[in-house]
């Protein structure tokens, strides 16, 4: 369940940052190489000192319930789904009906998620500055030329690249 008032409490990076970090996902924020992926080490400093600039969520539980916390997230350039067993269309949806990622987000890579379809990858249409993604062993994409138009198409500046069986 989202904590709103955890949100409204330490901001919206520190709040997804713990979020991200409980479901074994990493974060990495502006300025730094490192990524975290330690909860007790996550930095402490000014409210909103450190901006999320990419998740990396291989191998971590997130799932639509928590998908809120991305919401006042302004930085995020890259986002990494792999792995993820309860990431499905829906969450992909509301992955791209987010306004600051529709601003934001430049690279999208969603390997080994047996739960997307045809429908969530369609639904990324709306990331109009998304400008790379990358799609990989994904057993639930049955109309790949058809769905890969209608991107490209939605999409135009976007480059595409598939691993797909």
């Amino acid at each position: 369940r989202v904590d709103h008032e955890r949100i409204r409490a330490v901001g919206p990076d520190r709040a997804a940052s713990e979020w991200l970090l409980r479901c074994g996902a990493l974060v990495r924020y502006q300025g730094s190489p490192k990524w975290q992926q330690d909860y007790n080490g996550l930095p402490t400093g000014p409210l909103g000192k450190y901006k999320i600039e990419a998740i990396n969520a291989t191998d971590s539980c997130i799932m639509y319930r928590g998908f809120d916390y991305l919401d006042g997230l302004e930085h995020v350039t890259d986002i990494k789904l792999e792995k993820c067993m309860y990431i499905q269309d829906e969450c992909l949806q509301r992955l791209s009906e987010t306004n600051n990622l529709q601003k934001s987000l430049q690279q999208l890579k969603i390997i080994s998620c047996g739960n997307v379809t045809d429908k969530g990858i369609l639904a990324l249409h709306k990331l109009t500055n998304l400008e790379y993604l990358y799609l990989s062993d994904l057993p639930g994409i049955r109309e790949k030329e058809t769905t890969f138009r209608a991107l490209q198409q939605a999409l135009p500046n976007l480059e595409l690249e598939l691993d797909l069986e």
